[in-house]
């Protein structure tokens, strides 16, 4: 096993030396499920290794983004949406903001990221970024390009479109394109879900469960599936949920941060039970972790959940991938794909 590790490693550095980003993901994400299985077979140096899950997890989504970024710079002609390219340089240039991985060009992601900006109407974020690169050596052949987007956005109206502000369905703040804080809420610290293939921020509000609750009871709670009807009894159960301590519901909208730490919607079991199958995404991560519970605050929106990697997507993005490679997208798993309104018993 060791050895096989060593192989792993020495193929990561290869594909990101290389340049093959996309096959550096993948094998960060391979490392970050070693690590995990590590956790338990070495319980004395547990916590290393959940650090490494949790690092090469994050290495892994970042290379998994900038492959695009990379081709869209590289090559003449890309398959993306501006909106896209948009949404993926903007979660790249808030992740760049903690570390900056060996082969990530932070010029290749300022500089999608200024060309859409400009081409959507977020002209404020656009000069800001522009400035950015005026500030890095720019590559020669960008030289000409940068220094007339550079005069040219200075004769557009130093404002963003709005409908490109970001929204926390959290705390409903809206939050700036260009956030120091990086890809979470600037009022509730909630990070953001993105759609790992438009890389649109779904509207997923995490919650945790209550001390007490396994995860296993809470699958059961959930899947029972009592929420209220328009009647009376469903005006009393709502009544009742109402004055539990912490309310799904009431906790958004009577929301109060308090410190920069983020801090979950915590649910018990009345509310678990109010919650319908198809509101709750469910990430089960195997042991030692614990599952991650997120609700689906538009549950008309489709949102497919893969149950490899745990990422989330857009349905129709997703399934249009899915057709292209036969996998997911970011780990290449096949068959282990969910939608929220599938149960678990439906999966096994």
């Amino acid at each position: 096993p060791d050895q096989a590790f060593r192989v792993l490693q020495e193929l990561t550095i290869n594909a990101v030396n290389e340049n093959r980003f996309d096959d550096a993901s993948y094998y960060y994400w391979t490392l970050a499920m070693q690590d995990l299985d590590m956790t338990l077979d070495a319980e004395d140096s547990a916590a290393d290794n959940l650090a490494k899950f949790k690092e090469h997890q994050r290495k892994a989504s970042i290379y998994y983004a900038y492959h695009t970024i990379q081709r869209y710079t590289d090559e003449p002609f890309t398959s993306y949406m501006p909106e896209a390219l948009f949404n993926i340089s903007r979660f790249l240039l808030h992740e760049l903001i903690k570390d900056h991985p060996k082969g990530v060009s932070k010029f290749a992601v300022l500089y999608a990221l200024s060309k859409q900006a400009r081409n959507l109407g977020a002209y404020k974020l656009a000069r800001n970024v522009l400035d950015k690169i005026n500030s890095l050596k720019v590559p020669k052949r960008f030289k000409e390009n940068v220094d007339l987007a550079s005069l040219m956005v200075r004769s557009k109206p130093y404002h963003d479109n709005e409908e490109l502000l970001t929204l926390c369905y959290r705390c409903s703040t809206t939050n700036p394109l260009m956030n120091n804080r990086g890809n979470q809420c600037v009022n509730c610290s909630q990070p953001f879900v993105h759609s790992f293939v438009s890389f649109e921020i779904l509207p997923l509000v995490e919650f945790q469960l209550e001390p007490g609750i396994s995860d296993q009871e809470a699958l059961r709670l959930i899947e029972t599936d009592t929420k209220p009807d328009e009647s009376e009894e469903g005006e009393e159960n709502i009544m009742r949920v109402g004055e539990e301590e912490d309310p799904f519901t009431t906790k958004l909208l009577t929301f109060q941060q308090e410190g920069i730490e983020f801090t979950p919607v915590v649910a018990n079991r009345s509310l678990l039970q109010s919650l319908g199958p198809g509101e709750v995404i469910i990430c089960r991560w195997p042991a030692p972790l614990r599952y991650t519970y997120y609700r689906n605050l538009m549950p008309d929106m489709s949102i497919t959940k893969c149950e490899s990697c745990n990422k989330v997507f857009h349905t129709d993005d997703f399934e249009l991938q899915l057709l292209q490679k036969g996998h997911c997208p970011f780990c290449r798993s096949a068959g282990y794909l969910s939608t929220p309104n599938q149960t678990e018993d439906d999966e096994d």
